[in-house]
């Protein structure tokens, strides 16, 4: 599937939303190892829903983990990308091999910035701020103001926890999508 715009998957933790994104033609599928973060995944967890998909871009998403801590779970995952925040202490990670997406939070200017594949944020005044400055795809975290996916470079759509396998409900995600699927 061609979407005319970047599909990203954030902060997944269960079977459901990583078969969803695959079977949606995501670019990305992204598992939270930030262990500050309520999303935080283990990251055998991780791998074992891992296993059961193809196709996205498998992404690791940290916070201000030290740039060896983020090597292993390359290593160990087989990341194709990770996500970091766009104040990101080490330029180093740039070098690492894999697509590096920032997380921006505010309208600013960071060193990574220029160099980084793409951008993400879930503020719409930061995404504008962001299309004007740089010449990269810049990704809006789903919102309920969210009016026409194409109208965005990309678009993330967060995991949310599971009751019980095979619960989850995916109708707002369809609904966004389903104009896009032939």
């Amino acid at each position: 599937m061609n979407y005319p715009f970047i599909l990203k998957f954030s902060s997944i933790t269960n079977l459901s939303d990583a078969r969803f994104a695959a079977g949606s033609w995501a670019d990305f599928v992204g598992f939270c190892f930030d262990p500050s973060r309520p999303e935080y995944i283990e990251p055998k967890q991780a791998k074992e829903i891992a296993g059961w998909i193809n196709g996205p871009l498998l992404t690791g998403e940290f916070g201000q983990q030290p740039i060896e801590w983020i090597q292993d779970f390359i290593n160990a995952l087989d990341l194709k990308a990770i996500q970091i925040p766009s104040d990101y202490k080490d330029s180093k990670v740039l070098e690492m091999g894999v697509r590096v997406i920032l997380k921006v939070d505010k309208k600013d200017r960071h060193e990574l910035m220029e160099q980084a594949d793409m951008l993400i944020t879930d503020n719409t005044e930061v995404y504008e701020f962001l299309k004007s400055t740089y010449q990269k795809p810049v990704i809006l975290s789903f919102h309920d103001n969210l009016l026409k996916a194409d109208d965005y470079d990309g678009i993330d759509f967060k995991g949310i926890k599971e009751d019980k396998p095979g619960t989850r409900n995916h109708a707002l995600w369809n609904e966004i999508l389903e104009p896009f699927m032939g």
